[in-house]
């Protein structure tokens, strides 16, 4: 049985993208699926933590399949808060559409890619 604080919380538009939340532990996880364009950026921003302090996250985006630079700006935004609070946060993916643009305009000091959350988890190493 899961509790609350442990149970997945989703949030969909409908209109081909979802973010669900859940706790691993020693980071909050955000699962990213589907679309995120101009439209969804407004609303992604919302549903992420404008204060995250000095939490850990990862956002699973294994399964976007679409990421435009308006959604980018909110996770670079998300990445900058936590970095300067003395946070941590990671992006866990392989899929071209996140990596290629991530890389291309140098923003892995602020928002590190890696292949999965555990990889991403274990990048921070003991009391990291």
């Amino acid at each position: 049985m899961s509790t609350d604080a442990t149970r997945p919380r989703q949030r969909s538009s409908g209109e081909g993208w979802s973010l669900a939340k859940h706790d691993a532990g020693d980071a909050t996880v955000y699962v990213l699926r589907g679309e995120f364009d101009l439209a969804v950026s407004v609303k992604l921003e919302d549903l992420l933590p404008a204060d995250p302090g000095t939490g850990r996250i990862v956002l699973d985006m294994t399964e976007v399949t679409y990421c435009d630079s308006s959604c980018l700006q909110v996770l670079l935004r998300l990445g900058n808060r936590l970095r300067d609070a003395g946070g941590r946060f990671a992006i866990a993916t392989t899929v071209p559409a996140v990596v290629r643009p991530v890389e291309l305009l140098g923003l892995g000091a602020v928002m590190p890619l890696h292949p999965t959350v555990d990889a991403a988890r274990a990048s921070w190493g003991e009391g990291a």
